[in-house]
Order: structure tokens, then sequence, then C-alpha cells
């Protein structure tokens, strides 16, 4: 698929945005899950635009809550 890089952010803008983050989670001693490593990686490789990101970690996140609190943890 060809890259999606809209909005003027090239490659390895994204590339370096995305280490930025997961730099940010190591040095919380945390891994990200594998659907948002799944997702990062597709955003750094343009196949997914910022806004199709933002929107793809969203879903993935309210799925992650509803599956807490189903599980009667929070």
């Amino acid at each position: 698929m060809a890259p999606k890089n809209r909005g003027g952010d090239g490659g390895s803008d994204r590339a370096a945005a995305v280490e930025s983050v997961l730099g940010s989670f190591r040095m919380e001693g945390l891994e990200p899950d594998a659907e948002t490593a799944t997702l990062l990686a597709a955003y750094a490789s343009g196949s997914l635009t910022l806004d199709e990101f933002g929107a793809a970690i969203e879903r993935h996140v309210a799925k992650l809550g509803s599956a807490f609190t189903a599980d009667g943890a929070a």
C-alpha cells in the first residue's frame, strides 16, 4: 500500500514520533500491547494518516476500557 503522507509529515518524521512514543513507554517500564504496536507501525510506515491513527487508537482504548469494566475490575 502506498504511504498516505498527507498533512506535510514525512516518513522520517513519523518514525521519529513513533520512536519517541515508544521511548516514553519504556521510560515508564511499559511496552505497548500488540494492537497499539501494530497501529504505531502503520502510522510510521504511512499506511495511516494522523487522523486515521487517532481514530483507531481511540477505538482501541474504548475497547480496552469496556473489557476492563466488564471484568468488574474498575
